[in-house]
C-alpha cells in the first residue's frame, strides 16, 4: 500500500507547487497586462523540470516489473545448475544431483529383447536423453525426467513447467511432447525523458531475458536390450 501512495503523494505535491507558480505568474500578467518571452521560457523549461524530477522519483520508487505471486530468480544461478545436472547425468552420477530436479518417475516391464524409442507425431522435444546400461538383464525400464529452474526476467516460473508423457506400447517407448504452460505479466518502461538519465533501455530497445533450465530424460534399460532410436533425438549413453 505505501508503495503506491508514496508516489501519488510526490506527484501530487510537485502538481500543487506547479499550480501555485502557475497562479503567480497569472497575477503578474494580470497586473503588467504582459509577460516576456523569456519569462515564458523560463517558466515552460521549470515545468519540465518538475515533471522530470516527479517521474525520476516515481521511478526509483516503483518497481519497473511488476511481480504478482512470483519469486526472484537468478538466470545465472539457473544455468549453473543445468550444467552440473548435464554433466551429473553424462558420468553416470545422476543420484548425486539434489532432489529438487526430480520431476517424474515411469517403471515399465519389458516383454521384448528389443525396444524402439520414439517421439508422438515426430515432433521435436528440447530435452535431452541419457540412457545408462544396467549390470543385469532385470526385465525393467527405469524413466527419471530431471529438470532444472526457468526464469523470466528475474521471475521463477519453473513452476509453469511440464514434464512430458512416456507410454510403452509393445516394443515401442513413446515419448509425448510436455502441456505447455503459459505465463503473462506487465511491466512498466520509462519514457526517454526518464530513461536518458537513469541508463535502462527505452520502450524501443527492450528485450526480455529468458532462461529455459535443463530438462534430462534419464532411461536405465537392461544390459543386453537392443535400444533403436527413431525419435531423430540427440541421445547418450553413459559410458
Amino acid at each position: 500500500m505505501t508503495a503506491i501512495l508514496l508516489p501519488l503523494l510526490i506527484a501530487i505535491v510537485f502538481i500543487g507547487i506547479s499550480v501555485v507558480a502557475a497562479m503567480g505568474v497569472n497575477r503578474k500578467v494580470n497586473k503588467t497586462g504582459r509577460f516576456s518571452y523569456s519569462k515564458r521560457v523560463y517558466w515552460i523549461f521549470s515545468s519540465y523540470v518538475v515533471i522530470l524530477l516527479a517521474g525520476m522519483v516515481f521511478a526509483s520508487v516503483h518497481p519497473s516489473i511488476i511481480i504478482d505471486g512470483w519469486k526472484k530468480a537468478s538466470g545465472e544461478d539457473f544455468d549453473r545448475e543445468g550444467l552440473e545436472l548435464y554433466d551429473a547425468a553424462v558420468e553416470g552420477k545422476i543420484d548425486q544431483v539434489d532432489s529438487k530436479f526430480l520431476r517424474k518417475k515411469w517403471d515399465f516391464n519389458l516383454q521384448d529383447k528389443k525396444l524402439n524409442l520414439v517421439v508422438q507425431n515426430d515432433e521435436y522435444l528440447n530435452t535431452s536423453i541419457i540412457v545408462e546400461r544396467k549390470n543385469t538383464n532385470d526385465g525393467k525400464l527405469d524413466a527419471v525426467f530431471y529438470q532444472t529452474g526457468s526464469s523470466v526476467n528475474g521471475m521463477d516460473i519453473s513452476e509453469l513447467a511440464n514434464p512430458p508423457g512416456l507410454k510403452l506400447a509393445g516394443d515401442q517407448l513413446i515419448i509425448m511432447k510436455p502441456k505447455e504452460g503459459k505465463f503473462e505479466y506487465s511491466e512498466f518502461a520509462n519514457v526517454f525523458s526518464i530513461s536518458q538519465f537513469t541508463g535502462e533501455a527505452s520502450l524501443f530497445e527492450h528485450h526480455s531475458d529468458f532462461t529455459g533450465g535443463q530438462s534430462i530424460l534419464y532411461l536405465r534399460i537392461p544390459k543386453d536390450l537392443e535400444l533403436h532410436d527413431q525419435s531423430n533425438q540427440d541421445i547418450q549413453f553413459v559410458e
